[in-house]
């Protein structure tokens, strides 16, 4: 899957859904693409994995992060201690990696910097109890035992969690169509974990349940007044086809809901002319058929009743794609959907082209916020003076350069 970035915009006003509709309006008309082939834009609920490991790391302002946050900091400072730390990682054959500090708006900084800092556990307190670096009676920076069983468990209970937004943050595959695997995936891995022994341990596991529960209960329950686009895309990637993380009635109605769209799209693609609908036909008498039927028949019926007959012979071949495809065993979790859907195309003409529709939705923002950052090196204070046409272009030219 390839992603292209069509236009850069300022945005004066109010980013209200109206106005943000307006201007993908504005973009698609200029490089003249059909609305209709416009099924979503970033699905913002995804980004709410984001958004709750960051509350629950603001709601669980730990002692112990806030030691191992101090720890870091004092090793970033003294030159000193930089130098006797490698010394000690060269001693004890420990790989020779620095220290990482954390950034308070990004959850899972915290992460890597008590990823890193238990695996430089031992190099870490043999530089703290060195006397050149600090002084007898003076180890204000070192964890006590239990601060670093704390921090042994919060890396077990986030490494899940930043598996998973790894994942998501990519935009060179389907992404949208794994979410509601991955919750359950997550719910089940906080109920493996729920044997940490300690107290702010337990309190973490319980609360990111919950979390997960509120903010992904969702994806997957089907409402039939509104179409859930997770789970229409968890239909249609040929890994997830059975949908076995949902209950089997709402299976059902959301393979019925597929059949709906794709017999909708079917009948888009396939209208007929003006020309057949209002120009005259001379119709030949048919074999049997007396004068008087001859003389009553219009000329416009035997028309009528080829595209009815048309109609319903693309309905019979969609309602059989739809039956046959979902009949089918899932494919492996490590195969590409995209790939299997270019290879089976001959097989479901009609759903292939709804499948693509909907597999390319991005399941959370950063493909978007990368074109931020690059929009931000562009329009950097050395270049504040570039036209808002001109970051546009730029901005252009730097991700989609490798088309040519």
């Amino acid at each position: 899957m390839k992603t292209l970035t069509l236009a850069t915009m300022p945005l004066d006003e109010r980013h209200t859904g109206a106005n943000i509709a307006t201007w993908l309006e504005e973009v698609v008309a200029k490089f003249n693409i059909s609305v209709d082939n416009i099924k979503a834009v970033v699905h913002d609920n995804g980004s709410n994995i984001v958004a709750a490991m960051k509350l629950l790391a603001e709601k669980h302002n730990w002692v112990s992060v806030r030691s191992a946050r101090t720890l870091v900091e004092h090793f970033k400072r003294s030159e000193l201690a930089i130098t006797k730390l490698k010394e000690k990682q060269h001693q004890m054959n420990t790989p020779e990696h620095k220290l990482i500090q954390d950034i308070s708006t990004r959850w899972n900084s915290t992460y890597f910097m008590v990823e890193m800092l238990l695996e430089q556990r031992w190099p870490i307190t043999a530089t703290l109890f060195d006397p050149e670096v600090t002084p007898r009676g003076k180890h204000y920076f070192d964890l006590k035992p239990d601060q670093w069983s704390l921090l042994e468990e919060l890396t077990q209970g986030l490494q899940p969690f930043q598996c998973a937004t790894e994942f998501l943050s990519g935009q060179e595959y389907a992404t949208l169509s794994c979410l509601p695997q991955l919750a359950k995936g997550l719910q089940r891995s906080v109920q493996q974990s729920l044997r940490f022994e300690t107290a702010p341990g337990k309190a973490f596991l319980t609360n990111a349940s919950k979390e997960l529960t509120e903010r992904w209960g969702s994806f997957c329950t089907f409402f039939k007044e509104k179409d859930n686009k997770v789970l229409l895309s968890a239909a249609l990637d040929p890994r997830f086809r059975k949908l076995k993380f949902m209950p089997a009635e709402q299976r059902i109605e959301v393979q019925s809901t597929v059949e709906v769209l794709a017999m909708r799209s079917e009948k888009e693609s396939w209208k007929p002319t003006e020309e057949g609908q209002h120009q005259g036909v001379i119709v030949p008498r048919r074999e049997g058929e007396s004068a008087l039927e001859n003389l009553l028949q219009s000329d416009t019926d035997s028309l009528s009743e080829e595209v009815e007959s048309h109609e319903d012979q693309k309905i019979q071949m969609v309602r059989k794609e739809v039956q046959m495809y979902f009949s089918e065993s899932q494919i492996p979790k490590q195969e590409d959907p995209l790939g299997w859907w270019k290879e089976n195309e001959g097989r479901f003409p009609s759903m292939s082209k709804l499948a693509r529709s909907f597999l390319c939705i991005p399941a959370i923002s950063t493909p978007a916020e990368r074109i931020f950052s690059a929009a931000g090196n562009i329009c950097s204070q050395k270049r504040a003076s570039l036209s808002s046409e001109h970051v546009d272009m730029l901005t252009f030219l730097h991700f989609n350069s490798a088309l040519n």
